[in-house]
């Protein structure tokens, strides 16, 4: 009886240790196109390692947070969905596209639904995690161009500080870090609104923005950073399976992967920068070059660093990419009056300066150093919409180290 016993026991706890978390996902068609972000979700957290998350969708097209904080059904959702005796560990709210907006939308009855919704959930499990799925601007070309929004930076700016606000309120109704923004609209953003980011309608998402969506709320969700996981992207790989049937291939991955991880909360980026429009990209060809911050290089490789403005925010700035010379594991802190420096200042050495970006550096390393890194950051001499600084705005710090 004992050992049986002790056997009822291990396999209880092996099933423990196999629960995936549960995830309820409130909105709309934005997150429903192209299989939907809560297939992404399951398949990236796969892949990171975890237990397949139970996600559980309730998406209602066109409807915004109001509906989904006042519906009887999607309110009994909370109550009515788990096996007995389980929690919520995250509940997602992605709202209209259009209500977050100051212009068109109704911000004060978005950010008050968010907290409604949010003590919906709580008032069941509440050790549950808050996740806003941030919307975007309509892409280049859209008729709300025309008149209504100025530019699709604007448009952005409004969704953006409208989401923000929202998961202030909910902290502050509940404590602080109940809520996290999944910054999927700060990615479509960093691409500058292209329409390849959109379905034809140019405000639904393309495949990539399914993609990056799915990566913003894993980042989120599971405080993982999506660049850190050793992704099998082979030929007949699940994954693989996965982005070949929306289209997508290993290189799309690659690079939703760096805006993903740029767009993270600050916590997860090893050397956060101000968050502006302004984005530093490196590689070791012919590897791809893009924003995940760390490059491998040793004598006779190629490095590629490439400073870019984007939407025109930074165009004609004055800029620098500076470098810190360390040792592996002991990398420079940021600098005590501007967090979001972290090339030292007494210990630094410029690598290229620029009357305006783009700056690009494409050279072949002549030596090899291991044990040594270079932290290298870009520095515009422009005012930062993110932090607030009056002079300054920095990217993120990236990491090349010596072979």
């Amino acid at each position: 009886m004992f050992r049986i016993t002790i056997a009822v026991s291990l396999v209880f706890s092996a099933c423990l240790a196999a629960q995936g978390k549960n995830v309820l996902m409130y909105g709309n068609s934005f997150l429903n196109y192209n299989a939907g972000a809560g297939v992404g979700l399951r398949k990236i957290a796969e892949e990171a390692g975890f237990a397949t998350p139970n996600v559980y969708e309730r998406f209602v097209s066109s409807s915004g947070l109001a509906f989904h904080a006042t519906d009887p059904v999607q309110v009994g959702t909370i109550t009515n969905t788990l096996p007995a005796g389980q929690q919520w560990d995250a509940v997602v709210m992605q709202g209209q596209s259009l209500e977050a907006t100051n212009t068109l939308g109704n911000p004060q009855q978005f950010r008050s639904s968010a907290v409604a919704i949010t003590a919906n959930v709580l008032n069941h499990s509440p050790n549950a995690k808050a996740v806003l799925a941030q919307t975007w601007a309509r892409g280049q070309g859209h008729h709300l161009y025309l008149g209504t929004f100025a530019s699709a930076l604007s448009m952005h700016g409004e969704i953006h500080d409208n989401y923000h606000l929202a998961a202030q309120d909910i902290d502050a109704a509940f404590g602080a870090g109940t809520a996290k923004v999944a910054r999927a609209g700060d990615g479509v953003a960093l691409q500058e609104f292209t329409p390849a980011a959109y379905a034809t309608d140019l405000f639904h998402p393309g495949p990539r923005t399914t993609l990056l969506t799915s990566m913003c709320l894993f980042t989120s969700i599971y405080e993982q950073r999506i660049c850190d996981i050793s992704a099998n992207l082979s030929f007949g790989s699940p994954l693989w399976g996965w982005l070949n049937f929306i289209g997508l291939s290993a290189a799309d991955w690659d690079a939703m992967a760096a805006i993903a991880d740029r767009c993270a909360d600050a916590s997860l980026r090893p050397f956060p920068g101000s968050g502006d429009q302004l984005l530093l990209e490196s590689g070791n060809p012919p590897g791809p070059t893009n924003a995940c911050g760390h490059v491998a290089v040793g004598a006779g490789d190629y490095l590629v660093l490439q400073l870019t403005s984007r939407n025109g925010v930074y165009d004609q700035a004055p800029a620098v990419l500076l470098a810190t010379a360390f040792v592996n594991g002991a990398p420079p802190s940021p600098f005590p009056s501007l967090p979001e420096l972290h090339v030292d200042p007494t210990n630094m050495f410029v690598l290229q300066s620029t009357p305006s970006p783009p700056a690009t550096i494409f050279t072949v390393v002549p030596f090899s150093l291991p044990g040594l890194s270079l932290l290298v950051q870009a520095v515009a001499f422009a005012p930062s919409t993110a932090s607030g600084h009056p002079s300054l705005t920095t990217t993120e710090g990236h990491v090349i180290e010596f072979q």
